[in-house]
C-alpha cells in the first residue's frame, strides 16, 4: 500500500494549494490542528481499510487451508467483520478527502462559524465511543456465553468473530477518541 504515504504528503500540499495567503499565521494555528485531525483520520481510514481486507482474506484462508471444523467455521465471521471494517475505512477516506477540499474556503469565509461548526460536529459523534464500548461488552459476553454453552464449531466461530470485531473496534476507537478529545480541547481553547 504505497498509497498511504502519498495520500498523507499530497494532503499537505493540497491544503497548502487550497489555502489562500489571506489567512494569517495566527489564524492558521487552529486550522493547522484541523489539518492534523484530517490527516490522522486519513491514516486511520487506510489502516481500517487494510485491516478489513486482511481480515476478510484471513477468513477465506482459514476456510480454504484449515483442516479442522473450527478453523473452517471462521470463514463468514471474519469475512463479514472484514467487509464491515473495509466499508468503514472507505467511508472515512471519502469523507475526509472531501473535508480537505471544502474546509480551507469555509475557514477563510468565516473563521468563527467554521470553529463553531467543528465544535458541533465533534460533539455529535462523541456518543459513538460509548456505543463502541457497549457493543464490545455485549459481544464479549456473547462470546463467553457461546463458549460456555456449546462445542459447536460454527457457533464458536461466530463467537470468535464477535470478539475479534469488538476488540478491533475498541483499539480503533481508543486512538480516535484520544485525537477527538485533543481536537475538542483545541476548539474550546479557541472559542474562549
Amino acid at each position: 500500500m504505497n498509497g498511504i504515504p502519498d495520500i498523507l504528503s499530497n494532503a499537505k500540499s493540497d491544503v497548502k494549494q487550497n489555502t489562500c495567503s489571506t489567512v494569517n499565521t495566527i489564524d492558521m494555528d487552529f486550522f493547522e490542528n484541523t489539518l492534523h485531525w484530517i490527516k490522522a483520520e486519513l491514516f486511520e481510514a487506510w489502516f481500517i481499510l487494510a485491516f478489513g481486507v486482511i481480515t476478510s482474506l484471513g477468513g477465506f484462508l482459514f476456510w480454504k487451508i484449515g483442516t479442522t471444523p473450527g478453523s473452517q467455521s471462521l470463514l463468514w465471521p471474519l469475512v463479514l467483520s472484514g467487509l464491515i471494517y473495509a466499508g468503514i475505512g472507505t467511508g472515512m477516506l471519502v469523507s475526509n478527502q472531501k473535508r480537505l477540499a471544502v474546509f480551507p474556503p469555509l475557514y477563510e469565509q468565516n473563521e468563527s462559524a467554521f470553529v463553531k461548526a467543528e465544535k458541533a460536529r465533534v460533539e455529535a459523534f462523541q456518543y459513538g465511543y460509548l456505543v463502541s464500548k457497549i457493543v464490545a461488552s455485549v459481544f464479549f459476553s456473547a462470546t463467553l456465553f457461546i463458549f460456555w454453552t456449546t462445542k459447536n464449531a460454527a457457533w464458536q466461530g461466530i463467537g470468535i468473530g464477535l470478539s475479534y470485531f469488538a476488540l478491533a473496534g475498541l483499539v480503533i476507537d481508543y486512538f480516535s477518541q484520544e485525537r477527538a478529545d485533543f481536537y475538542y480541547h483545541t476548539i474550546l481553547k479557541y472559542l474562549h
